[in-house]
């Protein structure tokens, strides 16, 4: 019997994160990355970073309870097909009510918890919004660039990802996989073998090098914690300054970076710190060394 097609995966669209300081949170999403806030109720903290009416929430809860990655699907029978398949594969789906559906600024969404420690949201015609994005301070960002995940080195996650989502692995570093969809970026998910479980790090997309490094400065006058570069991933080749944000997620500016289309054979890197940074910057983050 031959395996379903899988579903395609429209593109990217937003991460929720839950905070047990709202407030703080906000303050920090504004202050120092630079994104603009469309919607605060109660519970959540809605912000933009490009034509998407958002690509980060808040909200308000225990962190580890509050992960999950939005993902844009063609149409309510993709949730059908989808849901099929990942049921199939022993994973529990939930198709949400037109409130929740509401919340994520959506027509229809299905949600599925993963074993790595997170969920998947796919969500069908998401909201774009009419007006330019423009941040409380010049971070040069240009979009939501891609989203770290950890988890078990079983690569359970990577199957869903690459065999019902229909994501490609464009490189591995060791057993860290880099994961593109059809719009041609290297990748928008990596994931990475860890002890931890759940979100590791969201990536804002920058115009170009001099914004990330004027980035960079500012996160130091700031007093940021940067825990990752700067430096330039040899496997994508994106320039790159990761740095510590609220409940212990990281965060990332990126720029440059190659782009994927027609052919191309995933490569296999070795797992050193070489493969990680070519200029050869120090790092805290286990899943990076």
């Amino acid at each position: 019997m031959t395996e379903a097609a899988p579903v395609p995966i429209e593109q990217l669209r937003y991460v929720r994160l839950g905070t047990n300081d709202l407030e703080g949170s906000i303050d920090f999403a504004q202050r120092v990355l630079g994104l603009q806030l469309v919607e605060k109720t109660e519970h959540e903290a809605y912000f933009r970073s490009d034509y998407r009416d958002h690509t980060l929430v808040y909200v308000g809860g225990e962190p580890s309870c509050q992960q999950a990655v939005g993902l844009e699907v063609f149409d309510p029978a993709a949730l059908d097909r989808a849901a099929d398949l990942l049921e199939r594969r022993g994973l529990r789906t939930i198709r949400q009510d037109a409130d929740s559906a509401r919340r994520r600024k959506a027509r229809d969404l299905l949600r599925v918890a993963m074993p790595g420690g997170y969920d998947l949201e796919l969500v069908v015609r998401p909201l774009h919004s009419g007006w330019r994005y423009h941040g409380p301070r010049d971070a040069g960002i240009t979009g939501l660039g891609g989203v770290a995940l950890r988890g078990a080195a079983d690569a359970s996650d990577q199957s869903v990802w690459t065999s019902v989502l229909g994501g490609r692995v464009s490189d591995w570093v060791g057993e860290a996989a880099y994961v593109r969809f059809a719009e041609g970026a290297h990748h928008r998910i990596a994931m990475h073998p860890s002890s931890g479980r759940g979100i590791l790090a969201v990536e804002f997309e920058v115009e170009d090098l001099d914004l990330l490094m004027q980035n960079t400065y500012f996160l130091r006058s700031a007093q940021v914690r940067i825990v990752d570069g700067p430096g330039r991933r040899p496997f994508s080749n994106q320039l790159f300054v990761t740095f510590a944000g609220p409940d212990g997620i990281l965060f990332s500016y990126v720029c440059e970076g190659t782009a994927i289309g027609g052919e191309w054979r995933p490569r296999q890197f070795p797992r050193t710190r070489g493969s990680f940074c070519a200029w050869g910057s120090e790092t805290e983050v286990a899943e990076y060394r």
